[in-house]
């Protein structure tokens, strides 16, 4: 059946057999077709064959300037002739530069950066930091949750499928608990915004006086959470989530691996609400698709955490002198260009025109989302808010034929596009992804199992059990 949904997009034979070879050689997460890139052109990656395609999951929200951005490629050629990596015992003075600028643009006293080189490892530092600077060992997350797939942090995430299968035994920290997360379109306690006054955290502090040992070192939480649904907190949430780690004289971790900066229509998303967390953590969008991540929080955490926990934490690429050159170039570009304004100009227009769609498409249940990062939850009816998995992976697959890249996880679609793109490329965009809706309605492709194409090894993040827990799971 793969054969026969290939030739639906004319890949060359050479195309055919590159698929066949990562197959069998490359173990990882794959869409349908496994399509293999040659090159990236601004807002565009174009495959072997020549063909383009829109990345509306910018290189997994990572490329905030598109692809092959001039400025960047200069930065990176000058980089590589001068310094590409030195052992992390020492600086250079791009890290240095760059944990400066990030500093420059958070508000309160973040200000001290401990490097890393995924998101993962950057939520396990301020774990570390947490742990080190209270004295204390508990660590309480979200329900719905992802914090990064290293151990530590795969405790914490709370969205679950079969990445976490067989993996508890492993497991650290020593204690864990999550608490309710603001899915306001899918109340996990039956209630409804505003009249409910925000009572998943009144809910969450009576949980946590009952399964604790209110030994809490921190909560931890996506400023906006994005695997989990695209879970937007009403504004009262986060203040409220930052009282209740006061109440344990713990702190607050903000993950910002999915949002920063500028992508919500401001520099970091946690400035839509009025907080500032005690420690924040960046990745994807920070980094220009560099190996650079962080942990910044304030000089008082930082030395209480200090020899503690293992902190400083620093691996052999940590803070290396070429990711944090062209982070540094990315981030003055963003600031220069004030493309946090961007992205609040350009997410209302993509806003609406979700929502026109909304209209005409039944089965999308909602949109939700901050600047430009929109999603579309896919259900079989608006009335009971019934994932459609089937459906949102129909969606994908036909949008691939109309050159638009989505990224879905489960039955939500993600639209996440470049800051450069054009209101031109977006309205094209828009127009393709009207298309992609239709042919999904219609039921293309017709007799067809999408995910019979998928094994255990090449799976969607969720694997095909993600099919039969769609109609049970809250959110994607």
């Amino acid at each position: 059946m793969s054969d026969e949904l290939l030739d639906r997009f004319g890949f060359s034979e050479r195309h055919r057999q590159m698929m066949a070879r990562d197959h069998e050689h490359v173990l990882g997460w794959r869409f349908f077709p496994r399509i293999v890139f040659d090159r990236g052109e601004g807002v565009r990656v174009i495959d072997v064959d020549g063909n383009a395609y829109y990345d509306l999951s910018s290189g997994m929200m990572s490329m905030v300037l598109g692809h092959a951005h001039p400025e960047l490629v200069d930065c990176i050629q000058s980089q590589a002739h001068r310094l590409g990596h030195q052992a992390s015992w020492y600086s250079n003075p791009w890290s240095l530069e760059y944990a400066e600028l990030v500093a420059s643009t958070l508000p309160g006293d973040l200000k001290v950066t401990n490097f890393a080189v995924t998101g993962s490892e950057a939520n396990e530092i301020a774990m570390r930091m947490a742990i080190g600077a209270t004295g204390r060992f508990e660590l309480v997350s979200l329900i719905k949750g992802l914090h990064g797939g290293t151990l530590g942090v795969e405790s914490l995430t709370t969205v679950g499928g079969a990445r976490r299968q067989n993996l508890s035994p492993l497991m650290i920290p020593a204690a864990r608990n999550a608490i309710f997360s603001p899915s306001c379109y899918r109340c996990p306690i039956n209630l409804k915004y505003p009249e409910c006054d925000v009572a998943c955290i009144t809910a969450s502090e009576a949980q946590l006086e009952h399964v604790t040992a209110k030994e809490i070192a921190a909560i931890i939480a996506e400023t906006v959470q994005v695997p989990g649904g695209m879970n937007v907190p009403p504004p009262e949430y986060l203040p409220r989530l930052k009282r209740l780690a006061e109440k344990y004289d713990a702190l607050l971790v903000l993950d910002e691996a999915q949002l920063a900066p500028a992508r919500t229509g401001k520099m970091w998303a946690f400035e839509h609400y009025d907080v500032t967390p005690d420690i924040v953590t960046y990745g994807k969008g920070m980094s220009a698709g560099m190996a650079i991540t962080g942990a910044t929080t304030t000089p008082e955490i930082a030395e209480r955490a200090r020899g503690k926990a293992g902190v400083p934490w620093a691996g052999t690429y940590s803070s290396d002198p070429l990711p944090a050159a062209v982070a540094l170039k990315q981030l003055q570009i963003v600031l220069r260009d004030d493309l946090a304004a961007r992205a609040e100009r350009m997410g209302r227009l993509l806003r609406a025109r979700l929502q026109g769609l909304q209209q005409r498409f039944e089965f999308i249940g909602d949109v939700r989302g901050l600047g430009m990062y929109q999603y579309l939850d896919i259900v079989t009816d608006r009335r009971s808010k019934t994932p459609d998995f089937d459906m949102a992976e129909r969606i994908r697959f036909n949008a691939v034929g109309e050159g638009l890249l989505l990224l879905t996880s489960q039955h939500c679609i993600r639209i996440v596009p470049p800051l450069t793109i054009t209101e031109d490329e977006l309205d094209d965009v828009l127009g393709r992804l009207e298309a992609a809706l239709g042919k999904a309605e219609a039921g293309e492709p017709k007799g067809v199992d999408l995910m019979a194409n998928y094994d255990a090894s090449s799976s969607l993040a969720y694997g095909k059990a993600s099919r039969t827990q769609a109609a049970t799971t809250a959110d994607c």
